[in-house]
């Protein structure tokens, strides 16, 4: 019903921050370039995170059905 307690998993959290940063680094891009990529460069660190975290869940998966 409500989420309100409910604990969110690294993974969501990295998700919303990496949306937030990009949603950033788009607005700012117009007025301040060297900003915005600072803000692209966490981003993109933020992704490369997000795509280990789920690179080793599907080694993990592919480990525990063989």
């Amino acid at each position: 019903m409500f989420r309100i307690f409910d604990n969110k998993t690294r993974e969501e959290r990295l998700c919303e921050k990496y949306s937030r940063l990009m949603e950033q680094a788009y607005k700012i891009a117009l007025v301040d370039k060297e900003k915005s990529d600072q803000l692209n460069s966490r981003a993109n660190k933020i992704l490369a995170e997000i795509r280990r975290m789920n690179s080793r869940l599907v080694e993990e998966t592919r480990n525990a059905n063989s």
